[in-house]
């Protein structure tokens, strides 16, 4: 198959400097359809960035003005620039099947699809109808308006990346809905890496408000007072950097916490491989490939008991699942979790247990089933 594949961001070189869920998707997908499809990229250009580049097998095309990669609410100019160019450059590929990623690739993916007279698949990490002004701020406005209008349109099929994501597809599009999840590639996770001498809590997410990490940072706040060593590690960009930055100086604990973003792929593995817990308190998630990452290495994760870590953890299998707002009680897990070796042992051999059941060798046949349905 000649398969064309659309992602608003997309991680460049080998450094594979991933900044969400969408982009890492698309990425092993790409890299493990390429072992035996003809595979291309359409993403918006970065900074720095080259506007062809071959990786792993597979084509990568940058289009559009450069924008700064931290795949969150960007620029309504520079959005809509992106897609008129990659429309453009798309209707000129020969490819059998196109899949967009994300709302702005679901519309790019259907004009592409519309043009050529060939099947499109939308994937979705989430349905946000109703909540981007909520989740994203005004600017959500652009999201909103823009996801309605791909809720109309009839792809050929949709992919859902959740149980939860599909439930909230189902109430929009009366079509059949494709569940796949996303995975991990366990081999990375398998390198010996020694821990910090430290406890240290790692934390990787967008800094946006649904991410909610002032609950992450109180509950760690609090923990001090019972684990003076323990060190916190936030990995990425967004909006609430400064107002995140500010609490951890107001709560006194800046050397306590640190803040990293943009790590290539091999360091952010090494941070999470030398840590000893994962945490996330997110309100809204559309999976949460990073808990799932930090499971296969071993490391038992503390999260929001939202619906879809329910979904994807089988109901807290290898951590605990904690009311989004309630940071004592994230507090009292983490020092459980760093007091009790016993449970820390349990919890760690369960979580790797758990990312055995996501593997992108197996997701990716999935999605290749859904593609040879439609050609």
């Amino acid at each position: 198959m000649k398969i064309l594949l659309v992602s608003e961001f997309f991680p460049k070189g080998k450094n594979l400097n991933f900044s969400g869920g969408v982009e890492t998707r698309t990425f092993f997908i790409a890299k493990y359809l390429a072992k035996k499809n003809k595979v291309s990229i359409i993403c918006s250009r970065q900074k720095g960035t080259k506007k062809f580049e071959k990786m792993f097998n597979f084509s990568v095309y940058r289009v559009g003005p450069e924008r700064k990669y931290n795949a969150t609410v960007g620029s309504f100019p520079d959005r809509i620039k992106f897609m008129r160019e990659a429309i453009k450059i798309g209707r000129s590929f020969d490819v059998d099947i196109i899949d967009g990623g994300n709302f702005i690739a679901h519309f790019i993916a259907k004009m592409i699809a519309n043009y050529k007279k060939i099947p499109v698949v939308a994937w979705y990490p989430d349905v946000w109808v109703g909540s981007w002004f909520k989740n994203a701020g005004i600017r959500g406005i652009f999201g909103e308006i823009l996801e309605r209008i791909n809720l109309i349109f009839n792809f050929d099929a949709y992919i859902a990346i959740s149980k939860t994501t599909a439930q909230k597809l189902k109430k929009r599009v009366n079509k059949k809905i494709n569940i796949i999840p996303c995975g991990v590639d366990e081999q990375e996770f398998k390198v010996p890496i020694k821990k910090f001498p430290q406890p240290t809590i790692i934390c990787i997410s967008r800094l946006t408000r649904y991410k909610n990490l002032k609950t992450l940072i109180f509950a760690f706040a609090h923990l001090t007072i019972q684990v003076k060593r323990a060190r916190l590690i936030i990995i990425g960009e967004g909006p609430e950097y400064n107002n995140l930055k500010n609490l951890v100086k107001n709560l006194r604990i800046s050397l306590k916490v640190k803040f990293a973003s943009n790590l290539k792929r091999k360091d952010l593995i090494k941070l999470i491989k030398q840590s000893h817990i994962f945490s996330l308190s997110s309100l809204v998630e559309g999976f949460g490939i990073s808990t799932l990452e930090a499971a296969s290495a071993g490391i038992p994760y503390v999260i929001s008991d939202i619906a879809v870590h329910r979904e994807i953890t089988y109901g807290a299998k290898g951590g605990f699942l904690v009311g989004p707002q309630e940071p004592s009680v994230f507090s009292k897990r983490f020092y459980e979790l760093f007091s009790d070796k016993l449970l820390y042992s349990k919890k760690s051999k369960q979580a790797k247990e758990l990312a055995k059941n996501y593997d992108w060798n197996t997701i990716t046949r999935s999605t290749e089933k859904v593609y040879l349905s439609l050609i």
